[in-house]
């Protein structure tokens, strides 16, 4: 019982945390994107402390909060289509060659974000995001999807290493 508790209370503080991340990246319009990534590294925490059922949990309550509370509507977006990926990694770590691993975890990146895009265009027709895309020039939008992708193995590599720090620690 006792461990079921610490586990709840974990989540629900790493949760709470992610939570206030994802609301700040509506106030800074530059963490529109680096603040869905930190917030998901809270559940990497989570992910190494807790059952897969709880961390699951804490992903979809942080992904519903942020829908609810957050003022930055592509923000919430981004950690509900991509957050989830701290759970992920170490089922895609298990792939033995390094390019089949790469070209596994780039598909599902930009999978997501593609997907993520058409819902906000197609279905929640967020305004700001058509207008901003209306105004782009097409080769733009393509270098900042590659930058995009750029970026998330910057976050994949990160997200392995804090791994390692973590173990570390927790050892001693």
């Amino acid at each position: 019982m006792r461990k079921s508790t610490k586990e709840l209370a974990l989540c629900s503080m790493l949760a709470a945390l992610s939570v206030v991340l994802l609301c700040l990246g509506g106030i800074v319009p530059l963490a529109v994107y680096a603040c869905p990534m930190l917030a998901s590294g809270a559940l990497l925490a989570v992910r190494e402390e807790c059952r897969p059922s709880y961390a699951w949990c804490c992903w979809a309550a942080v992904a519903i909060l942020a829908f609810l509370l957050g003022p930055d509507k592509e923000a919430a977006a981004l950690y509900l289509f991509l957050g989830y990926y701290p759970l992920v990694q170490p089922k895609l770590e298990t792939i033995r060659q390094p390019i089949l691993r790469w070209l596994a975890k780039l598909a599902l990146a930009a999978a997501a974000i593609s997907i993520m895009y058409a819902v906000l265009l197609y279905v929640f027709c967020l305004s700001e995001v058509v207008e901003e895309f209306a105004a782009t020039a097409p080769w733009l939008l393509w270098l900042t999807a590659a930058l995009g992708l750029v970026v998330f193995v910057v976050y994949d590599i990160l997200l392995q290493r804090f791994v390692i720090l973590w173990r570390r620690r927790k050892k001693r």
